[in-house]
């Protein structure tokens, strides 16, 4: 008997994988507010693992763990040297949730450029002559740069060339070539095409390197009408510089953000008195098609986690524990 702890609520799809498989004992906790027993951590063969952080000492406690299954594809609220260490896969669902995470930076976008915000708290409070202020534009003709070429910067980079825009791209990971042939332009030294862009989105993982990436000084050299979306990772943007660039330089330009640095967002964070700041909760990935996607993946990560055969693709701590002497990583 095998024991799998669900920790976040998931799409039912996702347990009714998990119930179907006979001899596993399901314990799902849907609180995100709730503490999570530190003897159900312990007992646990597998833990699929949506909301929260799971930590090193509560690995360190569980001697039956097998498996980690992350509902998702970001894998920083999880102790994943010491799970690689002791050769416990660490998976992530894969590009399940790209076309909606694409789809909410294109809808931030076009919520920044036609000031959906402003002009929908206009109308609502009687301010209809707003519309005189000439005060939203265009993005046909405009030019965006992707940090990051993966699979949802390519999806992202898609809807952007259908829609008209010169769409630039940065990763060191990604050759020239592959990039003209989906029809976006290698950006080089990506500091350098700053004052070039009208909307800078951000698709990098967070990492040592990657935090603040986006600081002070490069929002000093962007157009003063600039628009910077992330639908990412939190952490990526520097909070208080962006703060203080929007309201002095940028302040006809914009924000799109959908993670933060610390989450939930604080109501009273000063970024959410700006008019010029689009928020959401850390919702991109959250439409009912990804999230069904997401719990079915997760779900069937921590059965072949438990059978020993997972998908090379989806193991996120995959070279760490190819390192490891006489274990082997393939797909059944």
């Amino acid at each position: 008997m095998s024991r799998v702890l669900v920790i976040g609520k998931i799409h039912p799809a996702g347990l009714e994988i998990l119930h179907g498989r006979p001899g596993l004992t399901v314990i799902a906790l849907e609180d995100p507010g709730a503490p999570v027993p530190p003897g159900e951590i312990a007992r646990a063969d597998a833990i699929l693992i949506r909301y929260g952080v799971l930590s090193e000492e509560a690995v360190r406690a569980a001697p039956n763990l097998r498996v980690v299954s992350r509902h998702g594809v970001g894998c920083d609220n999880l102790p994943v040297a010491a799970l690689s260490a002791r050769g416990i896969p660490v998976t992530i669902v894969g590009p399940v949730s790209a076309v909606s995470v694409a789809e909410q930076v294109i809808a931030m976008m076009l919520a920044a450029s036609k000031r959906l915000g402003a002009y929908d708290a206009a109308v609502r409070a009687g301010n209809w002559s707003i519309r005189d202020s000439i005060g939203t534009f265009e993005i046909h003709g405009k030019t965006l740069l992707l940090l990051g070429f993966g699979r949802i910067g390519r999806e992202v980079a898609q809807r952007a060339v259908a829609l008209g825009m010169r769409v630039l791209a940065h990763d060191p990971g990604v050759d020239a070539a592959d990039m003209r042939s989906a029809g976006v332009e290698a950006a080089g030294d990506w500091h350098a095409r700053l004052p070039e862009l009208d909307f800078l989105s951000l698709h990098v993982p967070l990492a040592p390197s990657t935090r603040n990436l986006v600081d002070a000084a490069v929002l000093e050299r962007l157009k003063p009408t600039a628009v910077i979306v992330n639908a990412a990772r939190g952490g990526l943007v520097d909070e208080e510089a962006l703060h203080r660039a929007l309201t002095t330089r940028l302040v006809d330009g914009a924000a799109a953000l959908d993670t933060f640095a610390e989450e939930p967002l604080d109501a009273n964070h000063p970024l959410c008195r700006l008019p010029n700041v689009i928020l959401s909760p850390h919702s991109a990935a959250l439409t009912r098609e990804a999230s069904m996607r997401m719990g079915v993946v997760a779900a069937q990560n921590v059965l072949a986690g438990l059978d020993g055969t997972l998908d090379p693709a989806l193991i996120f701590n995959r070279r760490a524990l190819e390192a490891i002497p006489d274990r082997a990583v393939s797909k059944a």
